[in-house]
């Protein structure tokens, strides 16, 4: 599956069944390290565990290479990289983009969070039902642990805000150290 066109093999052999599949892994999705650039057979591996173990079609996040949409929002990501956790702006998932999101240290291809800004795209959203209750909903629904960050909070007092998440990306991020098995 890490030749170029291995993804095929596995394709092949998903959609093969014409009644019923049962699968026996000695690994889960996590065992599987998605990094940037992964073979498009390990990511195909790694999104089908995913969904046998969750059975939900996780839609695949992706860099947009768009810009941050506000100084808040790069105020925020600066504050998490201090903290030693990477960043990436604007990433997007089933039409929706997430201001930040936040990659595992321990798993590249995966992130631990996202997380809301009220910038430019909080204060577009047509109601207040769209721009909070329901896209939060969709984005958790497709596996993304979700937190909201307010302007005004955050400059009255930053650490009060910053702390806690922090704390939660500490829980949620992989124990295994990517940087050491790599040397």
């Amino acid at each position: 599956i890490n030749q170029e066109n291995g993804w095929r093999r596995l394709n092949v052999l998903f959609t093969r069944s014409r009644k019923r599949m049962h699968i026996f892994s000695s690994m889960s999705s996590t065992d599987i390290l998605v990094g940037h650039n992964p073979s498009r057979g390990i990511k195909t591996l790694h999104d089908f565990l995913r969904f046998c173990e969750t059975k939900i079609i996780h839609k695949t996040h992706y860099q947009s290479n768009r810009p941050p949409d506000s100084d808040f929002e790069i105020a925020v990501a600066d504050a998490l990289r201090r903290e030693g956790f990477e960043c990436d702006a604007q990433v997007g998932v089933a039409g929706f983009f997430i201001d930040i999101a936040v990659i595992d240290p321990g798993n590249p291809g995966r992130y631990l969070m996202g997380i809301e800004c009220d910038g430019a795209t909080y204060h577009s959203a047509k109601s207040v039902r769209d721009r909070d209750r329901l896209r939060r909903e969709i984005l958790e629904k497709l596996g993304w642990r979700v937190e909201r960050v307010w302007s005004t909070d955050w400059f009255k007092d930053p650490d009060a805000i910053l702390v806690p998440i922090v704390r939660e990306l500490h829980k949620l991020k992989s124990q295994f150290d990517f940087e050491s098995a790599h040397k």
